[in-house]
């Protein structure tokens, strides 16, 4: 079974990175995990494909077959975005459970930080 989740939300990531460099660094990515039993071979469902060239920047799009997966390794996304993402860029991956409950990336170079999502009335955290 597993938990299900939908990638509800990712814009394309923009970086200065060659095609080759981008894609070495997706392989080491995806290697780094193997020994670890709970991510292992899950970001193999990802996958990359360019979305538009201008100069020195190419930007790429996250592609699945279905985006209601179980989105385990869903961090290691976020760092390899964090990795490869051009500087002053951003990029936003947000996910909702099979429960409803939501979770995201705030991802810009070289950092990650998790999204907050705070029920609110008239401006108001409530709960």
């Amino acid at each position: 079974m597993g938990y299900y989740s939908t990638l509800i939300a990712q814009k394309p990531v923009k970086t200065s990175l060659t095609e080759k460099e981008f894609f070495e660094k997706w392989e080491k990515a995806k290697e780094s995990l193997a020994g670890d039993k709970e991510n292992e071979g899950y970001l193999d469902m990802y996958n990359w494909e360019v979305w538009k060239r201008d100069g020195e920047f190419t930007w790429y799009y996250l592609e699945m077959e279905e985006f209601n997966a179980k989105h385990y390794a869903d961090e290691a996304l976020a760092v390899f975005i964090s990795e490869v993402i051009a500087d002053g860029e951003k990029c936003l991956l947000e996910f909702c459970g099979e429960d409803g409950f939501n979770w995201g990336y705030y991802i810009t170079k070289g950092s990650v930080k998790d999204i907050e999502y705070v029920k609110m009335v008239d401006g108001k955290p409530i709960e």
